[in-house]
């Protein structure tokens, strides 16, 4: 389970909007209509042609909100209600959810679909929040609850109707849905996705979960077990001048990198300050993070989370005590600072298949889910382990019935290795490559 940081004091709705979100979305509506009576008055021949082109506006923004309403109601022939009896996990996210945010209860649906996706739907009535099964297929508990969170902040900041007319329009219409989404009305959904980001991070409770979230979302469950988070959060200095914010205006979402950076600030912030849980430091994603992220008034190491490595000279930082090992972190946890090594690996003795090794513990077995898979009948679903503590590798016996072996003796419980090992699990015979600078050592 992911650490805690938000305390029970209730949340409202001033706790998590994002700064200037309403006066951009009051700029956007005086920029639509100074451009509506900008074309009223150079280009109809009278006001009579101005009455009935408004007229005609009017009546065609009625048509458009009727055929909107009727998909809606084509979509529910599509979906499946989540309840107390029908899938009851999402149904306690959800309530856990909406509780934690201080909203009235909201509608959840499932619909099938190949991506993954999540999406409010509603104009008058109360709104739904549908996810695609794919999504819920692929994500734990805690992601799926950050994502409804993060709808039922949208909901509880009123973006649901105003967005809800926008998504057809840019889907149906290219070139005026582009300029509509994108243009004008681009800062304003800008801020209103930092403003769900928030209500994710709240309804979750984990600054680890949000961002792991978020990431896995942005780039792919695989190809996030894969990524170096600090080399990838880096990228904020590449969008950080005016041509940047500019053309993520023009994008879809702001930018992934900005997303978390603007989470971050908000979880170390003073405003989010009277929420925090006494025990913030537990949350380990803050060690991954690099220091263009902290504020200048907030720093670090004001927090006492210091970096978990000098990655200048690759040494530790921390004192013995304040040292993180693999015990102390949690799943979501390892998530984070778990990346692979290149500078580890093993090598399988039969055909030189390179596996590299993960930098604070490796899980080995038949199973799928482990970082190495290996399909033979001798293999264990979870065989063994490789972790990394204090600079020193050693490898754990997980109860396989066939056992571990290193340099041909059984490993009773756990025995540590130095590079250039031979190791057998099951039939298969691999040797430890650890190199440093590229050298084997």
């Amino acid at each position: 389970m992911a650490s805690e940081v938000v305390s029970e004091q209730s949340i409202k709705l001033r706790h998590y909007r994002y700064t200037g979100e309403l006066l951009s979305l009051f700029l956007t509506f005086l920029l639509l209509s100074g451009l509506y009576a900008l074309a009223a008055i150079f280009f109809p021949e009278s006001w009579t042609t101005t009455i009935k082109a408004l007229l005609i506006t009017l009546a065609g923004l009625a048509v458009y909100v009727f055929s909107v309403k009727l998909q809606q109601r084509a979509a529910f022939g599509t979906l499946v209600r989540v309840s107390p009896r029908q899938f009851p996990e999402l149904y306690d996210l959800a309530s856990v959810a909406a509780e934690r945010l201080s909203s009235p209860p909201v509608a959840v649906y499932v619909k099938r679909a190949s991506e993954m996706n999540i999406y409010t739907l509603g104009l008058w009535q109360r709104p739904i929040i549908v996810l695609t099964s794919s999504l819920v297929d692929q994500m734990g508990p805690d992601n799926l609850q950050f994502f409804i969170g993060r709808e039922i902040g949208h909901i509880q900041a009123g973006h649901t109707w105003l967005r809800t007319l926008l998504k057809p329009l840019g889907a149906d219409v290219p070139v005026i849905g582009k300029l509509l989404n994108s243009v004008i009305f681009g800062d304003w959904i800008n801020r209103t996705e930092f403003t769900a980001d928030r209500a994710g991070f709240i309804a979750c409770r984990s600054l680890t979960t949000a961002v792991s979230t978020m990431l896995k979302f942005g780039i792919g469950v695989r190809l996030y077990e894969k990524l170096d988070i600090r080399e990838f959060l880096e990228q904020i200095n590449e969008v950080r001048n005016v041509s940047g914010h500019l053309t993520e205006i023009m994008a879809e979402m702001p930018y992934l990198t900005q997303r978390i950076r603007s989470l971050v600030r908000f979880a170390l912030s003073e405003r989010y300050q009277p929420f925090a849980s006494e025990k913030r430091g537990q949350t380990k994603i803050l060690k991954a993070i690099p220091e263009a992220f902290v504020s200048s008034k907030l720093r670090l190491d004001e927090l006492d989370l210091p970096s978990q490595t000098n990655h200048a000279s690759g040494q530790s930082e921390l004192t013995e005590d304040e040292q993180v090992t693999v015990a102390d972190l949690t799943l979501d946890d390892l998530d984070i600072v778990n990346a692979f090594d290149p500078r580890k690996m093993l090598v399988r003795v039969s055909d030189s298949a390179e596996f590299q090794l993960r930098s604070l513990l490796t899980r080995i077995g038949r199973n799928q889910d482990n970082d190495i898979v290996l399909n033979h009948d001798r293999v264990s679903r979870y065989h063994a382990e490789i972790l990394c503590e204090d600079q020193t590798l050693k490898i754990v016996d997980k109860g396989s019935r066939n056992g571990v072996w290193v340099n041909g003796q059984r490993v009773k419980d756990s025995t540590e290795l130095k590079s250039g090992d031979k190791l057998r699990i099951g039939k298969q015979e691999f040797q430890l490559i650890v190199r440093e600078n590229g050298e084997t050592q």
